[in-house]
């Protein structure tokens, strides 16, 4: 397996590439691609492998990146794309691009600004949960606004064997209604209602097997909406603080510091990631976030 998820760098290298690692962890970089140029077959499949070996890609300089584009760009990883309740924060036309930030046009909010200010896996909630989240920087902040990654493949590798035994068959109750009140401060009681029903609670193991790589990694869910199961209420809510604590050491994390134009690609099956804040009164972020929905669910 270990031979056949490396075999991307040659590749890379083959097409003239430069693949640089981000952190030791998780994370990296390939330069030379250019998103506006017609699909190539190749290029696609070494964009993946990276993707879910590293668990974090980085492209960056797509500033030409047309928001059609970009959802032709994800579709050829998939076509489940998300489309998310609140159309009226994605772009017009285009309901698959959610907008993440402080945006503001013709005097209503444009853009959700609380969104990510959490660790979590996208869609964690669902039965069938995230499988890559695509994220095109438009417009960012001189300082601040960077979003951070967490690799739960390496955090489960590097764990004491005794915290292992302890979490290993535990599984995770993950609520879209407790998270959806917390992401959307502003929404009525009738919508976070709505958004119980529509997507009712769900529960995924703790530790999962990766699907492609064979690796185990942890899944936790989110900050906001998750709790371990089976376990007394205290004693559950201590476990997870404890394993996130683990998860978020720096050994296993990447803080990306935002570029106009910067493309993230990240596999959302074993890892967290958290966008952090910035000055809102004086600045604009401006992220377009795509989600391509799993087929399968974690086991």
């Amino acid at each position: 397996m270990a031979n056949s998820m490396m075999a991307w760098r040659a590749a890379a290298a083959r097409r003239g590439l430069t693949v640089r690692d981000l952190a030791p962890a998780i994370g990296v970089e390939i330069g030379g691609i250019d998103l506006t140029a017609p699909e190539d077959a190749e290029i696609t499949a070494i964009i993946r492998a990276a993707c879910v070996d590293r668990t974090l890609l980085l492209l960056r300089d797509q500033q030409a990146l047309t928001t059609a584009g970009y959802v032709d760009f994800t579709r050829r990883f998939g076509t489940n794309l998300d489309i998310h309740s609140r159309q009226d924060l994605c772009v017009p036309g285009h309901p698959e691009i959610f907008v993440v930030g402080n945006v503001v046009e013709g005097g209503r909010a444009a853009g959700a600004v609380k969104v990510g200010m959490n660790w979590h896996t996208d869609h964690y909630h669902l039965e069938h949960p995230g499988l890559f989240t695509f994220l095109h920087a438009i417009e960012i902040p001189p300082t601040a606004g960077e979003t951070s990654y967490a690799n739960g493949i390496a955090a489960w590798d590097a764990m004491p064997e005794a915290l292992r035994a302890r979490i290993d068959g535990l599984q995770v109750l993950h609520s879209r209604k407790r998270l959806f009140r917390e992401l959307f401060p502003d929404a009525t009681e009738a919508q976070v209602e709505a958004e119980g029903e529509k997507y009712p609670d769900v529960i995924h193991p703790l530790v999962r097997t990766h699907p492609e790589s064979g690796r185990r990694g942890l899944f936790l869910g989110g900050e906001w909406g998750s709790i371990i199961q089976g376990l007394p209420e205290a004693d559950a809510r201590a476990v997870f603080e404890e394993v996130l604590a683990h998860l978020i050491r720096p050994d296993f994390v990447y803080k990306h510091a935002w570029r106009p134009g910067d493309l993230l690609m990240s596999d959302n099956r074993c890892s967290l990631h958290r966008a952090s804040e910035w000055d809102e009164s004086q600045h604009k972020r401006r992220l377009h976030r795509i989600i391509l929905v799993d087929d399968t669910r974690p086991v």
